[in-house]
């Protein structure tokens, strides 16, 4: 595992949110959650999801955010949506401190 990765997955613990990159590794660790836990983690993830769309609103109508309900493909583009908006904040994290990009 690289720090890149590393620092991602920290990230995601920190906001609450289960710390899976891919989909696959997202289905083990929920059926892993007993039910209450599982209904806390998804609801951390859609507050997640509504501050990235607030901060994004051009990508809102594509990722089906109000009145009906998802698709399973809009579901899986939400995660990567949150992966991505987490990675480039630790990225700009990373940049600001000395003006250099590390990770």
């Amino acid at each position: 595992m690289n720090t890149d990765s590393l620092k991602l997955k920290m990230a995601m613990i920190d906001l609450g949110i289960l710390p899976a990159v891919t989909g696959k590794d997202l289905t083990c660790m929920l059926k892993s959650l007993d039910a209450s836990e599982r209904r806390k983690v998804k609801r951390r993830f859609r507050k997640v999801w509504k501050k990235v769309v607030k901060q994004n609103p051009d990508i809102a109508d594509s990722l089906c955010t109000r009145s009906s309900d998802p698709t399973k493909d809009q579901l899986r583009n939400r995660a990567v949506r949150v992966v991505i908006s987490i990675a480039n904040e630790i990225r700009s994290q990373a940049r600001d401190e000395d003006g250099f990009l590390h990770l």
